[in-house]
């Protein structure tokens, strides 16, 4: 009777220590899955948003590491600093080792989120503020056909271009095909004049309208990317 006993307690705690670890690895498992969305993670600040893109400014302070975060969305990225980092993907270790950063105006263009989404997070193992602006297409992209010009097309997301501004030199923009954006990678502020008023810019991207024209006031040439999003 005793022997009965001792098998019935054995088999109580057992099947609680069980049913303790099963719950353990499913709230580890439910805690490894939160993620947010790539324009909601602190570190890649959503600096504008419409219906057909939203533009990222991110800031990565050294030794700091991101949020669980998901890129679903064609990306055309423009660097300002990347910095060295270290990555992790959702439910795998941190991968080994490191990746190297990008130079200053250094453009990468990634629609590869589409078929595979990527949920990571990253490490800036620098030592210096990793940056760069961030450009997501949200609509459903350019359909190609026979009669497109595929040599001016990047491809059916974006396109893209180097643009030089020597002093006094302006740029006028009159009716454009696609929603167009401009990075400045220059420490120099960029003057813009727009329905005969005229600022000086002195952000790192610039959202270009019908009949806008950048001028360079400063004296030493202004480097920049000119990017389109394709719709």
């Amino acid at each position: 009777m005793k022997t009965k006993l001792v098998l019935i307690l054995l088999t109580s705690l057992l099947v609680g220590c069980y049913g303790k670890s099963d719950k353990k690895q499913e709230e580890n498992k439910i805690s490894e899955n939160k993620f947010v969305e790539v324009y909601e993670e602190p570190s890649h600040k959503l600096v504008f948003e419409n219906k057909d893109f939203k533009i990222l400014d991110v800031q990565i302070k050294p030794n700091d590491t991101t949020l669980f975060h998901r890129h679903k969305n064609p990306m055309f990225y423009v660097s300002l600093g990347w910095q060295d980092y270290s990555e992790q993907s959702i439910n795998t270790d941190w991968k080994v080792p490191t990746k190297k950063g990008l130079p200053n105006g250094k453009t990468v263009l990634d629609s590869s989120y589409l078929a595979q989404n990527l949920i990571h997070r990253l490490t800036n193992v620098g030592t210096k503020i990793s940056r760069l602006i961030g450009i997501l297409n949200t609509g459903d992209g350019l359909t190609l056909n026979d009669r497109s010009n595929l040599n001016q097309i990047n491809n059916r997301w974006f396109r893209s271009k180097r643009i030089e501004l020597n002093e006094n030199e302006i740029l006028e923009y009159q009716k454009l095909e696609f929603p167009t954006i401009i990075i400045n990678l220059s420490d120099i502020e960029i003057e813009v004049v727009k329905n005969n008023e005229s600022i000086s810019h002195n952000e790192k991207w610039i959202i270009i309208e019908d009949s806008t024209r950048l001028k360079n006031s400063k004296g030493h040439k202004i480097e920049m990317i000119q990017i389109e999003v394709l719709k």
